[in-house]
């Protein structure tokens, strides 16, 4: 990561919301990675170092569950923290119930992307 950046996963199927965030966390001097399927996004994880990772769970390959997990499994104290947001046009007790636990940081549709620069750039990565 030669840059010194912060890198973010971005996980979203819908063009315009990944546009929008795409161009506003470059603004804010982030680097991001985007993916638009489960599995796009758990290559990501397994080949590159990400430090953040923006999702909406609601994926056409019906991965977010099994991307969601992965992400849990980050949080256990053996292993780098990574940091995770999920976001949703969803209500947030709906989303837990279809894809477990939100790690307590949920977004819900429509936002303010920026927002979420001023939550990614508090987080300790």
């Amino acid at each position: 990561m030669g840059t010194g950046r912060r890198r973010v996963l971005i996980v979203e199927t819908d063009r315009s919301v990944s546009r929008m965030l795409l161009l506003s966390f470059r603004a804010a001097g982030l680097d991001t990675i985007l993916a638009s399927s489960g599995a796009d996004a758990l290559q990501v994880l397994d080949a590159s170092q990400v430090e953040a990772v923006v999702i909406d769970p609601d994926l056409p390959d019906d991965l977010g569950r099994l991307v969601l997990d992965r992400l849990r499994e980050t949080s256990k104290p053996h292993r780098k923290p990574l940091h995770w947001i999920v976001m949703s046009a969803q209500d947030i007790e709906h989303v837990i119930e279809l894809y477990g636990p939100v790690g307590g940081r949920f977004f819900a549709k429509p936002f303010d992307p920026w927002d979420l620069v001023d939550i990614l750039r508090t987080l300790s990565c």
